[in-house]
């Protein structure tokens, strides 16, 4: 065979190649939208897919999809009807329904992906990219002009691996209003990238937001945030709403100040609250899920200062430990989807109330079931440090000792039989006085010369206690009865 053979059927063969390339690109990202778009809908009853095409060629394909938010027009056909109360008349249709909540206002988005098929796309090496924009018609074209500018609302660029994980770039665009006399508002956008694998199981995602400003004309208040930072590495196996894994974030800054109050009255003028300023805030989240068992812990911490007192330490952990991860899903998944619960369909209010009620009874026997696994949620630490001064307060609310026995009665005796509360206190002595002298000003409060009797009367009858200059106290309920710093309730009122 000639050269000149030699290297037809080495372009021919190329050429085969990579049109077979580009035809497999083209039909596993195909697949993928319409597992995509017939998964959406299954995840709650106020997203729909209301519109939608894919106009595919050999090299690419537009994606045009138009999902809708809120309640779906025959919401109202997916309602339990709402029956009256013994000896009250059945209401016409449409009377009373001025009383009730109206149904959330659905909203329309459509989006448009210009997608390029692999395996060499748009310049890179890829199963595919896909560049995202948000579609406006002519109105509201010219509100996003109002608040974006000439600038592109929304817009996503991602590279699709060849094992179906994919790459996305997210891009929001800076906000200004500017009403005369009344709000200015100034964002500064988001960026975003987001990592999902092939599995659709595990997302990495990095966030950050430069920063927010907000004023009121009227009022003179305002509220500026700083740099805001997330990250975050998490596992969705076990579904959306119950990831697994760690978050972190960060805001350089927060601050609030109203000098003339929140008064909205033309001309008045309220009462200057206090500048609050916050000052590096950590935001820390972890779950998991073992032997079955979700647990999840998320924590707040930074400084700051109100008014002309500094705030050296603030910090917050609050969380909740062995909650049935099936049993949680299950309820999720019944209550995201029940259109009617999200207040959805005639009856507004009613409508909502009588279906969450159904749900209810309809889920208790797996709410029971989840109570066998001692479940507990709480804050389980508040802590503020001024002056060198530190107070405390924690709370948590739980089941514990739950048998087969007892799953069989009502659920109220199930709670005060196994249910478990825990709470306790530590303040300062002196923030006691400092709360009493600022309140006693607007007469809220009983004036500071009155605080040490009331401590001593507390203290006297058992509720608080004495630890060096601080006050203290503790609450439990357990195995039905209550207990005040040690003491079952009864026998309160020696030391």
């Amino acid at each position: 065979m000639s050269k000149k053979a030699v290297l037809g059927a080495l372009a021919a063969a190329i050429a085969l190649a990579y049109g077979g390339g580009t035809w497999w690109a083209g039909t596993k990202i195909k697949s993928s939208y319409d597992a995509a778009m017939d998964e959406l809908p299954k995840q709650t009853a106020l997203v729909r897919v209301v519109e939608r095409s894919y106009e595919k060629n050999f090299f690419g394909a537009v994606s045009t999809v138009t999902l809708e938010l809120g309640c779906a027009a025959d919401a109202a056909a997916q309602v339990p009807a709402v029956k009256p109360a013994d000896g009250d008349d059945e209401e016409e249709e449409g009377e009373g329904e001025g009383d009730a909540a109206a149904p959330f206002k659905t909203l329309r988005f459509t989006f448009r992906d210009t997608i390029r098929h692999g395996p060499i796309a748009g310049g890179t090496l890829a199963a595919a990219t896909i560049d995202s924009e948000l579609v406006l018609d002519v109105k509201g074209q010219a509100k996003a002009e109002q608040l974006f500018g000439k600038a592109k609302p929304l817009a996503a660029h991602t590279k699709v691996g060849f094992g179906g994980g994919y790459t996305t770039d997210l891009t929001v665009a800076p906000v200004k209003v500017a009403e005369e006399g009344k709000t200015q508002v100034a964002w500064q956008g988001a960026q975003a990238r987001f990592e999902m694998n092939g599995a659709r199981t595990h997302v990495h995602y990095d966030l950050t937001m430069p920063g927010l400003d907000m004023s009121d004309v009227r009022t003179g208040a305002t509220m500026k945030m700083g740099k805001l930072t997330g990250k975050a590495d998490m596992d969705k196996s076990a579904g959306w709403f119950m990831p697994i894994g760690k978050s972190e974030g960060r805001l350089d800054s927060f601050e609030f100040a109203a000098p003339k109050g929140l008064g909205t009255a033309e001309g008045a003028e309220g009462k200057a609250l206090p500048t609050v300023l916050l000052q590096n805030i950590d935001m820390l989240g972890e779950s998991s899920i073992k032997d079955g068992l979700y647990e999840s812990t998320g924590t707040v911490k930074g400084a700051g200062k109100i008014g002309e007192t500094k705030i050296d330490k603030f910090e917050m952990s609050s969380g909740g430990r062995r909650i049935h991860a099936a049993g949680y899903r299950k309820l999720a998944d019944a209550w995201l989807q029940s259109s009617a619960v999200n207040g959805c369909g005639k009856g507004g209010g009613k409508a909502s109330q009588a279906a969450m009620k159904a749900l209810a009874d309809q889920l208790a026997p797996d709410l029971k079931a989840m109570a066998k696994y001692n479940p507990e949620i709480g804050l389980d630490r508040m802590l503020v440090e001024i002056g060198g001064k530190r107070g405390e307060i924690s709370y948590t609310a739980g089941m514990v000792g739950v048998t087969d026995e007892d799953l069989q009665g009502p659920g109220m005796a199930l709670l005060m039989k196994r249910g478990v509360l825990k709470a306790s206190a530590r303040l300062p002595m002196q923030w006691l006085e400092q709360i009493a002298a600022t309140g006693a000003e607007s007469g809220q409060t009983p004036p500071p010369e009155m605080v040490a009797g009331l401590v001593e009367q507390g203290e006297g009858m058992g509720f608080v206690k004495r630890d060096g200059t601080d006050i203290t106290s503790q609450v439990e309920y357990s195995e039905g009865s209550l207990k005040v710093n040690g003491k079952p309730l009864g026998a309160m009122g020696g030391k």
